[in-house]
C-alpha cells in the first residue's frame, strides 16, 4: 500500500496527494476546493477512499483507478 501526503490543490480545484516513496500522484475527482484551503481543511473532508490514481505529474489527467493508499499528515 502506497503512503501519500497532501501536495496541493491543482488547476481544476482537485486535492492532490503525492506518494512518499515514488513519483505517483493521487487525488479526488468528487471533492473540490477553492485553492487556498489548508492541509487540515482538506484532510477533514478527504479520505483515502476518495482518492484515485492521477499519474506521474501534478496537473495530469486522472486515470480514475481507485487508489490503494494510506494518507499521512504533513505536506510534502
Amino acid at each position: 500500500m502506497d503512503k501519500v501526503k497532501f501536495y496541493g490543490i491543482d488547476g481544476f480545484n482537485r486535492p492532490v496527494f503525492k506518494s512518499t516513496t515514488s513519483n505517483k500522484y493521487y487525488g479526488s475527482l468528487a471533492i473540490l476546493f477553492r485553492g487556498w484551503e489548508s492541509e487540515k481543511e482538506v484532510l477533514s473532508k478527504v479520505t483515502a477512499n476518495d482518492l484515485c490514481y492521477f499519474g506521474n505529474s501534478f496537473d495530469c489527467e486522472p486515470d480514475g483507478t481507485p487508489a490503494q493508499v494510506e494518507i499521512e499528515r504533513g505536506k510534502i
